[in-house]
């Protein structure tokens, strides 16, 4: 700790406050969060849903800022300190942040729930206990190698895809709805997979058995990489079908392209930037870019 402090001594404030707050936005689940909403809005994009889900959007990406920060408390030392990772030690050494965040998300919650319909927050609802069950020692969810993952990928898929279908749309299943569920299930799958390969080693502290453990890293990757295979395989049957213009299917196809390149270069000696900042970041990506194809599509049909 303290030829930490002694090196931060060395390094320009202006730097130092710049990593400070790269680490605050990253490892404060801030950018996590941002992610979830910029799903939402693809999904928006994506099924022409005509609201854009402002409120609902607030409401998970304080419910994720709530959520991600809360489990935290839980977090304990490893007794190998070289398991401790940078975002690890962040947590660890600045508990205030992570409080403060917590509680934003809290308030954050309590404000956009009121905001939001009352059919919005019976689907949520369910949703949020099993995110705060899973957290906890005493449910034992993370123990089990399978439901720690599907637990993840069911909940953002829901989340993400099949609320946002529910709020706009009377009827779910439908060939087109139940479609872009099934792809959304597949990119969530996709790019959590790669993050049980990240946790091996502290899984394995934790004796935590996940995917990777039973099957190996490089069949988990392997793994992952083919949800992206069978995502952008998707991808093309919708555009042949007409559900998506060729500005979305182009933008589409590019996020895939990027993700598949990294869910390929995962491995558990990556460092915690990878992961948080661009594996993450494909979700970020996917709003980002599905938002500029939708634009140019819209303006492609005033003439």
């Amino acid at each position: 700790m303290g030829n930490k402090k002694n090196i931060l001594q060395y390094i320009n404030p202006p730097v130092r406050y710049s990593l400070f707050a790269i680490h605050f936005i990253l490892f404060g689940n801030i950018y996590v969060a941002l992610g979830a909403v910029c799903l939402i809005q693809s999904t928006c994009i994506q099924l022409q849903l005509s609201d854009g889900l402002t409120a609902y959007s607030s409401l998970v990406f304080f419910a994720t800022l709530f959520i991600y920060n809360f489990q935290r408390f839980l977090y304990k030392p490893q007794q190998d300190v070289s398991l401790n990772s940078i975002r690890r030690k962040w947590i660890f050494e600045n508990q205030t942040s992570v409080k403060l965040l917590t509680f934003i998300g809290c308030i954050g919650v309590s404000i956009s729930f009121f905001l939001n319909d009352l059919k919005i927050v019976f689907y949520l609802s369910p949703l949020l206990l099993l995110s705060l069950a899973y957290f906890f020692p005493l449910t034992k969810l993370r123990k089990s190698p399978l439901f720690k993952l599907f637990t993840l990928v069911i909940v953002w898929t829901m989340v993400t895809a099949v609320v946002p279908v529910l709020s706009g749309s009377a009827e779910l299943f439908t060939k087109n709805n139940l479609l872009y569920i099934f792809i959304r299930f597949c990119f969530m799958m996709a790019i959590c997979i790669p993050f049980d390969i990240r946790d091996l080693q502290i899984d394995s502290a934790d004796n935590v058995s996940t995917l990777p453990h039973i099957i190996g890293e490089k069949n988990a990757k392997w793994l992952a990489f083919g949800f992206m295979l069978i995502y952008m395989i998707l991808i093309i049957l919708e555009y042949s079908w007409g559900i998506l213009s060729i500005q979305l299917f182009i933008a589409l196809m590019i996020s895939a392209l990027i993700n598949s390149g990294l869910v390929l270069m995962s491995n558990s000696k990556r460092g915690e930037y990878f992961y948080v900042a661009l594996i993450d970041g494909t979700m970020i990506l996917q709003g980002g870019i599905d938002d500029r194809g939708g634009k140019v599509f819209l303006e492609n049909r005033k003439y």
